[in-house]
């Protein structure tokens, strides 16, 4: 299991961007292609937008179903405010699943 601590990684606690969603989501996606979990930690972080989110989650949903991140792709110390703009993201591309999208 792997731990991403997103201020860490990114170097900054305002997660506003597409290009930084890109950067976690292709770091996460061999492991996830391998089964394995990652831990994706939002310690500190005082803003996500949901550009950023909809890089990981949202693209990742509607490439490959809820299935591929389900038990994988774990979340913590996030806000409630962050799970809330996480979960609507989910809801809405399950309805647009798009196998053959992946940027």
């Amino acid at each position: 299991m792997e731990r991403i601590v997103l201020k860490d990684f990114l170097g900054c606690n305002e997660l506003g961007s597409r290009h930084k969603g890109r950067l976690i989501r292709e770091k996460i996606k061999p492991i996830l292609d391998k089964k394995e979990k990652v831990i994706l930690d939002f310690e500190d972080i005082e803003l996500a937008t949901q550009a950023f989110l909809d890089e990981i989650f949202g693209i990742f949903v509607r490439a490959f179903g809820t299935n591929y991140i389900k038990d994988k792709l774990l979340i913590e110390n996030v806000s409630p405010e962050i799970k809330k703009t996480i979960n609507l993201i989910i809801a809405y591309s399950k309805k647009r699943n798009i196998n053959f999208f992946y940027p």
